[in-house]
């Protein structure tokens, strides 16, 4: 198999999407496809369009290292974020790549071709790809409660933070947000600031830390827009995390990074709630501090202070047709029912399925309790690598992003250069590998407390535990020691232009390419 055969597919045009396309062009292969179930590139970050939706990491680290911009705030909002995608995107020639409204429903190995095959809604022949890049990420599947899963009889308006109606006005009406995760404590503060009332319910609490979100001053930018001021403030945020989790030692209860981070998380709350003691014991958390997601946010608490704000510390039961019933048997006079419940995490590439060798099913084979090597590869599945995959969730995010674009470009391309058709992680070392991580994930407060880190099983299936440069330098020891090379590509009679479509997919793509002006195909 030379360079130039090589056909790839690409699930996927949020964040790892691209980094995965850029990572291709970077080892020189250029016949890649990207499948976008949106009609627009940018994953979370196009759809997820709720009042007051931001990223909860500074713009400048959550943003990839080869495509700087002039943020304009230390934490970018969901427009700003998605217009960086678009651009990066537009810039490196991969816009023209993306199939929009094209929902991956399987991808199956043909052990003969060695290739495999990717089906989409469209039930369009896209052909045949030498290897998929998963690029879904895990936080994709919204998590609706049973109450809201079924046909209910509520007259008003029942939304997912995540599928928010475009035309949804939530001015003068009485909203309810059930929940008080990170999108909770974004779009509650938005809705405090024009709804009639607004009401909070509250299940569990959950740790909040200051989030210090601010614009930046004209100077900042004019700083941050010469290369060396851009360079200094990310590496400082970058080493920022890396050294507080260089050990893990955050995520051990009793350690020094772990008693200041909650002692800070404590005296935040204690400040703001202060004057509020019945406020202030209704919100503070009975779980250990980083038991479940820390959440970021510098309005919250002020957004409890507020006259139209109610906290109900109790869970929704069901919806009525006026509005809902708590717990409690309390009923509830609402418009707007927003449902920040986040999404069903464990559940890894669970919106489609992917069949390798002897037709077996990845689902099957992880039974619940989904692994991976770095979060990348799993034996039986050859040719086929996982971004964002299982305990791979961690910070900064795009650092984790970029590795495993990397890994996934330079081991398809190393294949190509050996003349060899797959390459595949060894049994012995994925084995190993996750006996090793889950004996150290088990001594972390990720197993104190229920969160969706964990499977129904128990076992912590999302969480890395230590720093991005770790990661980062595991990922370069596997692709040298963990791999396995086979197959003699010479000998294979089927390559990407024996396909009756392939050849006509291939030569569109490119000329697609050529044209940058060009707008994404559906």
């Amino acid at each position: 198999m030379s360079e130039c055969a090589v056909r790839v597919a690409i699930i996927g045009s949020g964040f790892s999407g691209i980094a995965a396309a850029v990572a291709l062009q970077r080892q020189g292969l250029h016949d890649f496809v990207l499948f976008e179930q949106s009609e627009g590139v940018g994953g979370t970050w196009f759809k997820n369009r709720y009042p007051g939706a931001e990223v909860d990491l500074e713009s400048h680290i959550y943003s990839f290292s080869f495509a700087p911009s002039d943020w304009t705030r230390t934490h970018a909002a969901r427009a700003e974020l998605q217009a960086y995608l678009q651009r990066v995107a537009d810039e490196h020639g991969i816009t023209g790549r993306v199939r929009l409204g094209e929902k991956v429903e399987r991808v199956e190995w043909r052990e003969v071709a060695r290739r495999w095959v990717v089906h989409t809604t469209s039930g369009v022949d896209h052909g045949e790809f030498t290897a998929v890049i998963s690029a879904v990420g895990f936080l994709n599947i919204p998590l609706l409660p049973p109450f809201a899963r079924e046909e209910t009889p509520f007259q008003g308006t029942v939304c997912h933070t995540s599928t928010w109606p475009e035309r949804l006005d939530m001015t003068g009406k009485a909203v309810g947000i059930v929940g008080t995760g990170s999108s909770a404590v974004q779009v509650g503060p938005e809705a405090e600031k024009i709804a009639a009332s607004v009401k909070v319910f509250q299940r569990e609490a959950n740790w909040i830390v200051p989030k210090d979100a601010r614009d930046f001053t004209a100077i900042e930018r004019w700083l941050h827009r010469r290369r060396l001021g851009y360079a200094l403030r990310r590496w400082r945020l970058y080493w920022r995390y890396d050294l507080r989790q260089v050990f893990g030692r955050h995520v051990i209860e009793g350690t020094r990074p772990h008693r200041a981070r909650a002692a800070l998380a404590r005296e935040y709350l204690e400040r703001s709630l202060a004057d509020r003691p019945e406020l202030l014991r209704a919100v503070t958390p009975g779980h250990v501090f980083e038991g479940k997601r820390v959440v970021l946010s510098d309005s919250y608490y002020e957004m409890l202070r507020s006259d139209r704000v109610t906290l109900v510390p109790r869970g929704v039961a069901e919806l009525t047709a006026t509005g809902v019933r708590d717990d409690s048997g309390e009923d509830h006079a609402l418009d707007i029912v927003v449902l920040a419940t986040g999404f069903d995490a464990a559940n890894y590439l669970g919106n489609y399925e992917v069949y390798g060798r002897d037709g077996l099913e990845l689902h099957e084979r992880w039974h619940g309790e989904p692994e991976a090597l770095l979060g990348t590869m799993v034996p039986g599945f050859p040719n086929f690598f996982i971004m964002y995959g299982p305990n791979t969730n961690s910070v900064p995010l795009v650092s984790f992003y970029e590795a495993q674009a990397g890994f996934a470009a330079r081991l398809i391309a190393r294949t190509a250069r050996r003349g060899r058709s797959t390459v595949e992680v060894r049994e012995s070392a994925f084995a190993a590998y996750n006996t090793w991580l889950q004996r150290w994930l088990s001594k972390t407060v990720w197993h104190e407390a229920e969160n969706y880190f964990r499977a129904s099983t128990g076992t912590v299936v999302s969480q890395w535990p230590f720093s991005a440069t770790v990661y980062i330098l595991g990922l370069r020891v596997a692709e040298w020691l963990a791999m396995r090379f086979d197959g003699d590509a010479r000998r294979r009679a089927v390559t990407s232009s024996a396909h009756p479509s392939a050849s006509l997919l291939s030569a569109r793509s490119r000329a697609m390419t050529a044209d940058q002006d060009m707008p994404a195909s559906r």
